[in-house]
């Protein structure tokens, strides 16, 4: 099956089951008629990198305006980190392409609020990222960066394709099936905003205020592809962080396990389908609030509370 057949079929099923028909109530007919839009490119592993190059390509051949705005070198695990005093230096690689040698929220905010002030995106992609971002991913840069433009008032999708640990000491690169699955990925992504245009709101937002996707894309080949579901986020990162002494006093050995599908949260969560090869959109908000019965629970129990 076609990765352009699989979006338009399998995506649009998975996003109305998953409630984004409401959001859509009002909206265009599917199949109408989309155009260029304004997007800012970012990610966490760096500029020049093999992940947001297939993206930026798949953007630019359908036809979009794309300003990459990406770290100068790799800033994985980075999360939302912003620099918040001295300089930023940034530069200009070739038209449209620029690096920030900064976090990847650095970037972001960069793009946004400097290099494109006068012309500011529709969207912001974050993307492909070298390794799965599934559940809570707090420490994800790719992640971080989608949630400071969201929290910035843009819409975005972060996108990460995953890996597969066995390849880890393959030959002549390690992680050859992920190489190998940036395009599919992003063809994938072309689809979904073509997606999103088309069933956008009558106001032009392509999605919700105060929302974010998360994409995570298996290490398959495209006819490997089982279908695109919308799921919850698992209640785990995919990873476990281990400490190990290293002999030399004060100093400890960090260790990364990743964590097996079947173990984390809920069978139907993004975890366990992106190990099941299917490509997982789960959608986040960037609330933090646990809502108000909880609040009352605990103001219940706290003397000083006034209640």
């Amino acid at each position: 099956m076609k990765i352009s057949n699989l979006v338009n079929h399998a995506l649009r099923v998975a996003l109305m089951g998953a409630g984004l028909v409401l959001f859509a109530c009002t909206t265009q007919t599917v199949g109408g008629e989309t155009t260029p839009l304004n997007i800012l490119l970012t990610n966490d592993d760096g500029y020049d990198t093999p992940g947001i190059k297939a993206v930026r390509s798949a953007l630019l051949e359908a036809g979009h305006d794309v300003t990459l705005v990406a770290p100068l070198k790799n800033q994985s695990s980075s999360g939302a980190r912003v620099t918040s005093s001295g300089t930023l230096d940034y530069m200009e690689h070739s038209k449209g392409v620029w690096s920030v040698d900064g976090s990847p929220a650095d970037s972001v905010l960069v793009g946004l609020l400097h290099i494109m002030k006068e012309d500011t995106p529709a969207l912001v992609v974050s993307g492909a990222n070298f390794g799965q971002n599934p559940g809570y991913a707090i420490n994800s840069g790719t992640v971080g960066a989608a949630t400071v433009a969201m929290y910035a008032g843009f819409p975005a999708i972060a996108v990460s394709v995953a890996v597969d640990f066995s390849e880890v000491a393959a030959e002549p690169y390690p992680f050859p099936s992920t190489l190998r699955a940036f395009p599919g990925a992003a063809a994938m992504i072309v689809g979904l905003i073509e997606d999103l245009q088309e069933t956008r709101a009558d106001n032009g937002d392509l999605l919700p205020p105060h929302m974010i996707l998360n994409v995570n894309y298996p290490a398959l080949s495209t006819e490997e592809i089982k279908g695109i579901t919308v799921v919850p986020a698992a209640r785990t990162s995919g990873v476990l962080f281990d400490y190990e002494e290293t002999g030399e006093t004060g100093q400890l050995k960090v260790r990364v396990q990743p964590i097996a599908p079947q173990e984390a949260g809920s069978t139907d969560a993004d975890w366990q389908m992106l190990g099941a090869g299917f490509v997982t959109i789960s959608v986040l908000d960037g609330d933090w609030d646990a809502g108000q019965s909880l609040r009352e629970s605990i103001s219940a129990r706290l003397s000083a509370s006034g209640q």
